[in-house]
């Protein structure tokens, strides 16, 4: 393993147990933390400026170099409560999407509801992550990340697609992992990796009560969801669910092919 880890993250409330140990004196390793929006943690990774970052499991599905630590996901099973489409029509009229510029994975996902959950068929574009802007040229916006859309347009339809997928598939969704260059992973990455999510597991009402503070959001919010909605935990059953998404991405046309998903070696207990 490097001297010093190149690490990317994502500045969402979800990602803080995962990362916040690096920033402590507990943290046994030597590593530089880079935040950014999914995408542009991507194309890091694909330039080669970082090792690993929790990013979009999308680009784990097309980029055939990346490897998924083990273990480790920033997952749901059911509502997640920061990936949510707000309409201002009815679901079913729903002609236009204007999608996170920042997502990948939830972009997808939302394409695929569209067509499989919501029976609609839509015109999806591109577009900064401003929900007023987003509705008054299109029906609706995605938006991720954001738990901080209390105040809406009135008669703002909110649809959460966590829910979505539970409701059309009965499985949990993988929203993102760890993901290695080839050339930088190993089972002693994983093993740092996993460190940092087991400390923020065991702190999670504390790193709540912080970030509650730090992002401006009720305590009560932040509690929930990192305690009740967060999964940060990667099993079989996440795998499978990443399988199929994987499928229909293909089938939808978002994909190019079907790649074999690449698990890194466990470390040794």
């Amino acid at each position: 393993m490097k001297q010093k880890l190149r690490i990317g993250s994502v500045p969402y409330l979800n990602a803080k147990p995962m990362v916040d140990w690096f920033h402590t004196g507990e943290c046994t390793v030597e590593a530089e933390i880079i935040y950014d929006v999914p995408s542009h943690l991507a194309a890091m990774l694909r330039r080669g400026e970082l090792d690993v970052a929790n990013v979009s499991l999308f680009e784990g599905l097309q980029n055939p170099s990346l490897i998924i630590v083990p273990h480790v996901s920033i997952s749901a099973d059911g509502a997640v409560k920061s990936v949510r489409l707000f309409s201002r029509v009815p679901l079913n009229e729903i002609k236009s999407v204007a999608l996170d510029t920042s997502s990948l994975t939830s972009s997808a996902l939302m394409r695929i509801l569209l067509q499989e959950h919501l029976k609609v068929k839509a015109e999806c574009i591109h577009h900064k992550p401003d929900i007023e802007e987003m509705l008054q040229i299109c029906d609706a916006g995605l938006i991720i990340g954001d738990l901080k859309l209390f105040q809406l347009p009135a008669n703002t339809i909110v649809y959460d697609l966590g829910q979505a997928w539970k409701e059309l598939t009965d499985m949990p969704f993988m929203y993102a992992a760890w993901l290695a260059r080839e050339e930088s992973y190993s089972p002693e990455l994983a093993a740092v990796l996993q460190a940092a999510r087991n400390w923020g597991m065991q702190r999670l009402p504390e790193l709540a009560l912080l970030w509650s503070q730090r992002m401006n959001l009720p305590l009560d919010l932040c509690s929930d969801y990192l305690c009740n909605v967060m999964d940060y935990t990667l099993t079989a059953k996440h795998l499978k669910a990443a399988e199929l998404y994987q499928r229909k991405c293909c089938e939808h046309g978002l994909l190019q092919s079907l790649i074999p998903i690449r698990m890194g070696a466990a470390p040794q207990i």
